[in-house]
């Protein structure tokens, strides 16, 4: 795995991945975009929705929307990336 040293939210669990990979036979292509997608927290439709109940802090998995994204944006950018990684 090669990119950005940045360490994510996971650095720990990034590291056990870097080893896996790097000791298989036919290691995968890994298209690593956490630091682009960190650098793009403006595309994520959360931050519109204004400002979350107790509850909703307490439970974000009934609130937090990490399947919609603000299009065109970073989901492009992916796409992009990844079909110049597929034919380039």
């Amino acid at each position: 795995m090669t990119g950005t040293a940045y360490p994510g939210t996971y650095p720990d669990q990034m590291k056990v991945l870097q080893e896996v990979i790097g000791d298989m036979n036919n290691p995968p292509f890994l298209l690593d975009i956490t630091f682009l997608s960190a650098m793009r927290k403006d595309a994520h439709p959360s931050i519109y929705s204004g400002a979350l109940t107790s509850e909703q802090r307490a439970n974000p998995d009934h609130s937090a929307d990490c399947s919609h994204w603000c299009l065109a944006g970073l989901p492009d950018t992916w796409n992009q990336l990844f079909y110049t990684a597929l034919f380039f």
